[in-house]
């Protein structure tokens, strides 16, 4: 997804948490920032490991609060009838990968808003135990992380409140210019521009920040160029995902569907069914039934003298709950289906008969015409 590999570290609420490469660098900035620098400063009769060991718990439990406010995101998304995938952290935080996009702008409205209401939920139970911890006189090295996770969640849910798309902020500006237009791809459009112009207005902060010798805000240059970048290929995919919408799958599929028997060997799947073919992704079929679907790099996985004696059968995955849909699906319904991490097919099926089959080339080389067709 962000070009670095992820890792599932575990499942909450019944959605996977996945941690990217990213944010292994992210995770060691911050505390190495916060045990040579603040902590330094905040607790100057500690030693250098004492700062070192505080960092490191200041940092997890920043990270855990960012966890929270997207699984608020998450929850009410589910709540309104929306799968999530499964959420990621980066390294700007995370990110909740929702498989359909909300109905209708309450719903937006609502998910929106929980992830910076979470934040500021973390944020008040925050003040409120740092005026617990001042009135019983605790120990500095209790009330300085406290009193730094307190205005750092503040601070995170006042930055995403920003109206600018994609943040949370200009995604409730998205949902009421939605209510207002009627269109989700007009108020993508309004709100992407907003998100582009808060990036070039923050980048104009660090230039002139650095400019007077402030170097800390060079932070806000790389946060700028992050937001602008999102905001553009935010409106790009929420265009092409519009026009996927009146594209239904039996216009693109690929008919009649090359079958595999189920006793081909890999070898011979290999060299008369992959070589040279049009699709990585085959349907495996035995007594005329679809059992499963198997792909070119599942085959590549394997050790090479392996392929002479295994079969499609035997390797194929036979998980087809996700992958047979309807003729009259559009598109847009199954791009998740379609990642990487998905089945990267799905299998048309009409009467209970198998029609075709659509893969992740034909939604690539659909794209490929969407957009020179625009560009055109």
């Amino acid at each position: 997804m962000f070009g670095l590999r992820s890792f599932t570290i575990g499942r909450f609420f019944g959605i996977p948490l996945e941690v990217n490469s990213s944010w292994f660098l992210i995770f060691f900035l911050v505390a190495f920032t916060l045990s040579t620098s603040y902590l330094p400063t905040a607790l100057p009769e500690q030693s250098s490991t004492v700062h070192v060991f505080i960092a490191i718990a200041m940092t997890a439990a920043f990270f855990a609060s960012i966890v929270i406010h997207e699984f608020a995101h998450s929850l009410v998304a589910r709540a309104g009838g929306l799968k999530i995938s499964r959420i990621t952290l980066f390294a700007f935080g995370g990110v909740s990968q929702m498989e359909d996009e909300p109905s209708g702008p309450g719903l937006e409205f609502l998910m929106a808003f929980a992830g910076p209401g979470m934040s500021l939920i973390l944020s008040g139970i925050g003040f409120g135990a740092m005026a617990v911890l001042r009135s019983i006189e605790a120990s500095p090295m209790l009330q300085i992380p406290v009193e730094y996770l307190t205005y750092i969640n503040l601070s995170v849910a006042v930055f995403n409140l920003l109206p600018g798309f994609p943040l949370d902020g200009g995604r409730v500006l998205r949902s009421i210019l939605w209510a207002v237009t009627g269109d989700i791809l007009k108020a993508t459009r309004w709100a992407s521009r907003m998100g582009q112009l808060l990036g070039y207005a923050l980048v104009a902060v660090a230039v002139v920040g650095v400019l007077r010798g402030s170097l800390d805000l060079i932070w806000f240059a790389v946060m700028g160029w992050f937001l602008s970048s999102l905001a553009g290929a935010a409106y790009q995919q929420q265009l092409v995902k519009s026009r996927l919408s009146e594209v239904p799958l039996s216009s693109i599929m690929s008919s009649p569907v090359t079958l595999v028997p189920a006793h081909t060997t890999l070898e011979e799947m290999a060299h008369s069914f992959f070589l040279g073919g049009q699709h990585s992704r085959c349907p495996v079929v035995s007594e005329g039934r679809v059992i499963g679907l198997i792909e070119l790099q599942a085959i590549r996985d394997l050790a090479r003298e392996q392929w002479s004696s295994l079969t499609a059968g035997e390797t194929a995955n036979r998980d087809l709950s996700e992958v047979v849909v309807t003729p009259d699906v559009t598109v847009d319904q199954v791009l998740t289906r379609l990642e990487p991490s998905g089945p990267g097919a799905v299998l048309i099926v009409e009467d209970g008969r198998l029609s075709g089959i659509v893969t992740r080339a034909d939604v690539i080389r659909l794209v490929s015409s969407l957009s020179a067709h625009e560009s055109s």
